[in-house]
């Protein structure tokens, strides 16, 4: 994962195309090793957002 990946996450943007519209979708993969780093599991960050 980039640097550049991770802001567009928090920034809730599906794309770092200039004028992208919709929000931020990533996938599971990413999701995974967001879940790692953190040390929770992709079910914790799922819950925290809503999901």
């Amino acid at each position: 994962m980039t640097k550049n990946q991770l802001q567009l996450i928090e920034a809730g943007r599906g794309s770092g195309r200039k004028g992208a519209q919709g929000p931020s979708n990533p996938r599971l993969s990413t999701l995974a090793g967001l879940a790692s780093v953190l040390q929770v599991k992709v079910s914790e960050l799922l819950a925290e957002a809503g999901i």
